[in-house]
């Protein structure tokens, strides 16, 4: 069910980019370009069904975003992702013996939103935002020890989130404003990992061998950002922190920084 309804909502953000695309072409708009580079890092290993990952990612990109009307905002962005050392441990069922590897991540960022001016007042506003991320992360290349036996994995993970979020915006200077948002986001995880052993092994483990975990865990939880703005008709500087909960179903928080420069059109 909620598998169906996170595919809805993914229906539902292209079919509103769709309806507006023949707007696009028929009258001038507003484009705001905006590179930008990002950080996140789980407070502490995500762990579900005997598996714990070592969330991180660094990700550079291109976020596109135009005015329809106005009210409505549509929005994309895409990314490249890379962390120099993450992490995943596995725990064999039979053995309850845990395997540790650890090496370098790379994946691809992507996401599609829009949001809705709901009130405005003077050099202040609330929005409502809908925004679908999606986080390929491959880490082929996975070493470590266990039981002082070399151990060589892979995991390849799929970080899924759905944001409802309402975004007020104050100014706080003649150059700057003050961006506090809050809401839900609905997230999916889906790892595939892998342990092997090409020597060693005892009892009912003998090697070569291997460890092959899956998950697949869906929940929602809160989440909050606050942003720094520049104030230019042009082209301005954003700087955001914020914090996602993933307390629900894996025990632990991501904290994220995100810089980035706008070009408008």
């Amino acid at each position: 069910m909620v598998k169906t309804t996170l595919n809805f909502l993914k229906l539902t953000i292209l079919a509103f980019i769709y309806q507006f695309s023949e707007t696009q072409y028929a009258s001038a708009l507003d484009i705001n370009v905006s590179p930008f580079a990002l950080y996140e890092q789980g407070q502490e290993s995500i762990t579900i069904d005997g598996v714990k990952t070592k969330y991180g990612l660094g990700a550079v990109g291109v976020a596109i975003e135009t005015m329809l009307g106005e009210k409505f905002k549509i929005g994309t962005r895409l990314g490249y992702g890379y962390h120099p050392n993450a992490g995943v441990s596995l725990t064999d069922s039979v053995s309850q013996i845990a395997v540790d590897v650890t090496g370098p991540v790379s994946g691809i960022y992507r996401g599609v939103g829009v949001d809705y001016l709901l009130w405005t007042k003077s050099d202040t506003s609330v929005r409502s935002t809908l925004i679908y991320l999606r986080r390929n992360i491959d880490a082929p290349d996975l070493t470590g020890f266990a039981n002082s036996r070399a151990i060589s994995g892979s995991a390849v993970n799929d970080f899924d989130t759905l944001d409802l979020m309402f975004d007020a915006k104050f100014r706080i200077s003649e150059a700057a404003f003050l961006n506090v948002a809050a809401g839900l986001s609905q997230w999916n995880l889906k790892t595939t990992a892998t342990a092997r052993s090409e020597t060693g092994g005892r009892g009912v483990i003998r090697c070569p061998c291997s460890v092959t975990k899956r998950i697949n865990t869906t929940s929602v939880d809160p989440l909050l950002s606050i942003a720094v703005s520049s104030d230019n008709p042009l082209h301005n500087f954003e700087f955001k922190v914020y914090g996602r909960s993933l307390e629900s179903k894996a025990g632990t928080k991501i904290f994220g920084l995100e810089i980035g420069y706008n070009f408008k059109f």
